[in-house]
Formats: C-alpha cells, structure tokens, sequence
C-alpha cells in the first residue's frame, strides 16, 4: 500500500500532466482562432481581445461550476482552467500590443484597448460565474 506522501505526490504530479495536456491544447486553440479572425481582415490586437474575453467567460463558467462541489473532478481546473483556458488567453501578448500601441504615439487606442480589456474581462468572468454556479 501506498503511503500517504506517495500518494500526495502522484496526485500532484497527475495534476500537472493535466495542467500540460491542457496547455498544450489551449495555445494550439489560441493560435487557430488568432489565424482565423486576422485572416478574415481584422487587426491582431482585436483578435487577442477577442480570446482574451472569450477565455474570461469559459474560465468564469468553469469556475462558477466547479468550484466548491464535491462531485466535481480534482483535474478539471487543472486541465481545462489553468491548462486550456491559462494558455488559451494571453497577457503577455495583450501587454505587448499595448506597449506598441503607446511606443507608437497611439495612446487613445491603447488606453481604450486596456480599458475595455479590463472592463470586458471582468464582465464576462462574473458573468461565465453566475451561469456556471445556476447550472
């Protein structure tokens, strides 16, 4: 039988193979529908606060439902919030695009970029929570 230490460390070790399965699966999703949406003509900062919503709903959805009930899988979060819905969205791209934006002289787009980012993140989170929770 396995003692209580080993088996604390396979569970762990089982969550980060979620963690990279999910990863892998989000920026493949990430790059696929930045393709799609600048290939249809619009600019690429669009195309990141598109994920970058579209992520903030699903993980808010995968929260609401998943957090705090007993029934739910120990890698769900794991794999699909922190794995597919971490790699999914990006705020390393968004703060680079910002940058650009203000090394540019554009600071009306930047500041209405940051600020809708924010605004829109947040809605839609709270948002992807209260469906998630009444379902």
């Amino acid at each position: 039988m396995l003692d209580s230490a080993r088996l604390s460390m396979s569970l762990a070790n089982r969550r980060r193979a979620a963690v990279a399965a999910g990863g892998a699966i989000g920026a493949v999703g990430r790059a696929f529908v930045i393709e799609i949406v600048t290939g249809a003509g619009v600019d690429p900062l669009w195309a990141t606060f598109l994920v970058n919503a579209a992520g903030s709903l699903l993980l808010g959805y995968l929260v609401g439902r998943h957090t705090g009930r007993s029934r739910s899988s120990p890698y769900v979060i794991p794999f699909a919030g922190i794995g597919i819905m971490g790699a999914f969205t990006t705020f390393s791209l968004f703060s680079t695009e910002v940058f650009h934006l203000l090394e540019g002289g554009d600071v009306t787009t930047a500041l209405v970029y940051v600020t809708g980012s924010v605004v829109v993140g947040l809605v839609f989170a709270l948002t992807g929570i209260r469906v998630g929770r009444s379902l």
